[in-house]
């Protein structure tokens, strides 16, 4: 894997907890899948954030974007840091990697086990479900790499997923977190709220600031939902099938 990353070292770090908040940058999945690139956003909008790293890798899709004015860049994602009470260390960007996950899983892993990192958070869409209805609350779901884990998820009001895949880097970096010394938890929600997802992202930063212990104002997003509606059933029918 070909990996270029350029960084500082950060003044030591008071209880940090990482958040993983990368969605995929493929076109035809960016309209259901991008809740965890819009929290991202909005945690960087509205809470004080300093970069201390950035990252670029053939994980990531062999593409290139193009910037403001015609400027082309390769995919990157960058490391950043909230100080705190507790310190908030942020994962976000471009792309989530789509090759040699488990590769890059190692490469962040050991990031965060070099700044003190013992909580990690990843965000992500739930894959293996039916669409939830447009007019549908989203609820927070999640699971985590132990059983202390689970109650603490169960204890913020997260619903428990089981006996179901959870596939590609989101899901593995909780998984793979357990061998680095962290705690990995994973917070999704349904997809199926139109884009943008103000609710689905709310509901996750209600759940997410209170276990990793920031603060974030949320009002500019519940100022922009759609009222909930009565949901519908969902239907049988699958995307995936």
């Amino acid at each position: 894997m070909w990996i270029d990353y350029q960084g500082s070292n950060p003044a030591r770090l008071k209880s940090p907890a990482m958040i993983v908040a990368v969605s995929t940058s493929m076109p035809q999945y960016r309209a259901l899948y991008s809740q965890a690139r819009e929290l991202a956003d909005y945690m960087l909008k509205k809470m004080k954030f300093q970069r201390i790293g950035t990252v670029r890798s053939s994980a990531f899709l062999p593409e290139v974007l193009l910037r403001d004015e015609g400027i082309s860049t390769l995919p990157e994602c960058g490391l950043y840091l909230s100080r705190g009470k507790h310190d908030t260390l942020l994962f976000a960007g471009d792309s989530s990697p789509m090759d040699e996950q488990y590769e890059f899983t190692e490469f962040l892993l050991e990031k965060a086990e070099a700044l003190g990192v013992k909580e990690l958070y990843s965000v992500g869409t739930r894959w293996a479900e039916n669409p939830l209805p447009a007019e549908a609350d989203p609820l927070a779901l999640g699971f985590a790499t132990d059983a202390v884990g689970v109650a603490k998820l169960r204890k913020n009001a997260v619903k428990i997923l089981a006996e179901e895949p959870a596939p590609f880097f989101a899901s593995m970096v909780v998984a793979m977190a357990k061998d680095y010394g962290m705690r990995g938890y994973k917070l999704s929600v349904d997809h199926g709220e139109p884009s943008p997802h103000v609710r689905s992202v709310a509901k996750l930063l209600e759940v997410l600031s209170k276990m990793a212990g920031f603060q974030v104002d949320l009002d500019e997003l519940r100022s922009k939902a759609l009222p909930v509606l009565p949901s519908r059933q969902s239907g049988n029918s699958s995307i995936y099938h």
